[in-house]
């Protein structure tokens, strides 16, 4: 079914910073089987009945979502409208309006409207993966997509993550379903730390708060970068406790006391300095885990041929890992794959000690 939108307000409908974001909308539909096919943004001065004329043309039900009292305003001399309901039928096409049309309203409202008008409908399973390219998830899971009850892998990838999506209509058995949600599961366990769409960060931050542990960073060319992922989550001074960005070389040998000769033998980027680093920030602060990036962004480098050679230490006061990287891309690219690969590795730590009932102090 094709879901058409007509969003009413100022400015681009479809950026991530509207208020309304019709892409994470669109997201949320075809996880149902629902397609978002036509999106009209207009001010709300002018233009919404002309707007909603076409959508509504252009598609089996309409979203409507903005400045609602603009919309009804426009079209009430044309249609008959009740601004006290949510879902309606305008001469015969069913239309959903809210404001923000947030998670609750897809969840409570829109999609049970589109389900009631469809004999098919569909669910979708989440695994939100990181560690494992696209084409690694697609070689372990090849033996279950060959399924033949019609139900769908979709591959969303974002480097160092990847999100599997498992989709199966209504009609499928429930035990087939159940069945082979249970061999994704198996087969993706070890790379997979969400079930749900919830992002790394919030789910490192809520791993360490659930086993009331705090974090500190030590960034160099991550840049601050990984403290402003946690930082955008609510609630998080309870376990996040401060980032020394400490770019340059002598900034690591003043302010984290990495030994002049390990910077001078093996150099600001390498194994030697990582652990210094994410060794020397456990002293200094009362942290529970501590992570410490070192490496080359790019498009410059130390030694050459070494844009995007990494080095990611994560542990606490018992054992800290050292994970070496080469990233591809562009230096955004680089930035990115360091934070969330360095959130990875944490929370595969700490969700490992926390499985193990590990209280060691």
């Amino acid at each position: 079914m094709n879901v058409g939108v007509l969003h009413i307000g100022i400015g681009e409908c479809i950026s991530d910073s509207d208020p309304v974001n019709v892409r994470h909308i669109a997201y949320e539909l075809s996880k149902r089987g629902y397609f978002v096919r036509s999106v009209l943004s207009v001010p709300p001065e002018n233009g919404i009945s002309d707007a909603f004329a076409y959508v509504k043309a252009q598609s089996d039900a309409v979203l409507v979502c903005g400045n609602t009292d603009a919309f009804y305003t426009a079209v009430e001399s044309a249609y008959e409208v009740n601004r006290t309901l949510s879902t309606f039928l305008l001469n015969g096409t069913p239309c959903a309006v809210s404001a923000l049309c947030d998670d609750v309203f897809l969840a409570d409202t829109l999609i049970p409207m589109l389900n009631g008008l469809t004999k098919t409908y569909y669910a979708t399973n989440v695994f939100r993966t990181a560690g494992k390219t696209e084409e690694q998830l697609r070689h372990a899971l090849k033996d279950c997509m060959k399924n033949r009850n019609k139900i769908a892998f979709k591959f969303v990838s974002e480097p160092p993550e990847c999100t599997v999506l498992v989709r199966y209509s209504n009609k499928t058995q429930k035990n087939t379903v159940h069945d082979l949600l249970y061999k994704v599961t198996e087969i993706l366990k070890d790379c997979t730390y969400s079930y749900t769409d919830t992002a790394l960060p919030e789910r490192v931050a809520a791993l360490l708060g659930e086993q009331n542990k705090t974090l500190g960073l030590a960034e160099s060319f991550t840049g601050g970068n990984i403290a402003a992922a946690l930082v955008a989550i609510p609630g998080i001074n309870k376990v996040f406790k401060e980032s020394i960005v400490c770019y340059d070389t002598s900034v690591k040998q003043k302010r984290l006391h990495v030994p002049e000769h390990i910077l001078h033998t093996y150099g600001a980027v390498s194994i030697e300095t990582a652990y210094e680093m994410a060794a020397n920030l456990l002293q200094l602060g009362p942290y529970d885990y501590v992570i410490a990036t070192t490496g080359n962004a790019g498009p410059t480098s130390e030694k050459p041929d070494e844009n995007g050679v990494c080095y990611i230490a994560v542990g606490d006061k018992h054992n800290i890992d050292i994970f070496p990287c080469k990233f591809t891309g562009d230096r955004q690219a680089v930035i990115r794959n360091g934070v969330y690969t360095a959130l990875y590795h944490l929370y595969k730590i700490v969700a490992e000690q926390a499985k193990n009932g590990d209280t060691k102090e």
